[in-house]
């Protein structure tokens, strides 16, 4: 054998020893990684979930007399907006989140997911409080159930978000959500105005849903 094929054959074991050490090490141990990374953060979003009371159903009267319950089986983004609410800045926020929220969740493919609803609780409403969520583009869809009965929507509601609050030792905010399970049981509260919280509900949102098939 000649000098000249003596370092070749050494580097075609260095590319061979290389190529060895990625598939049977490096990609395992990134696998691991990933994994075990991934586990964690679904660890600690569903650490941050509890149990804060079921949420009342939002009847919709069928044309026979039938009650349909539109909250039912479905993950829910609830707000209260209370009596008579006007068209304020954290009115206006909140509707265009719940618009943004129906573009990453409502659908799945062309059809309105079933799972998925925005729970908007209000009496009445200023000309310009109606006129803005009647303008929003997903307005008409079934995504969004708007319903009354304050009193009792406030009575389940501000008493969980009471236990939350004293729970988590934090302040009430002014704006909040709340976010429910399929069962209807409230898991977790969020801070209308504060981007990192409703960044976090959405995570939890994700984690919440049925998955497609």
């Amino acid at each position: 054998m000649s000098n000249s094929e003596q370092p070749a054959s050494k580097s075609r074991k260095i590319v061979v020893a290389s190529i060895l050490f990625v598939i049977l090490i490096a990609f395992p141990a990134a696998s691991y990684l990933y994994m075990r990374d991934g586990l964690n953060w679904r660890k600690q979003a569903v650490s941050e979930l509890g149990q804060y009371g079921k949420i009342r159903p939002a009847f919709l009267i069928l044309p026979g007399g039938e009650r349909q319950n539109r909250l039912e089986s479905s993950v829910a983004v609830i707000h209260i907006f209370g009596k008579n609410p006007d068209l304020t800045p954290a009115n206006k926020k909140i509707m265009d989140d719940g618009e943004r929220l129906f573009g990453q969740f409502g659908r799945v493919g062309e059809q309105i997911r079933p799972d998925f609803r925005l729970g908007m609780i209000a009496e009445g409403g200023t000309a310009e409080f109606v006129s803005y969520k009647q303008t929003l583009p997903s307005a008409d869809f079934a995504t969004w159930v708007w319903t009354g009965a304050l009193d009792d929507w406030r009575a389940i509601v501000e008493y969980g978000y009471g236990q939350y609050c004293k729970k988590e030792g934090i302040q009430p905010a002014t704006e909040y959500y709340a976010l429910t399970d399929t069962s209807g049981q409230i898991r977790r509260f969020y801070d209308a105005m504060d981007e990192k919280q409703v960044g976090r509900m959405v995570e939890h949102i994700a984690m919440l849903l049925p998955v497609v098939k």
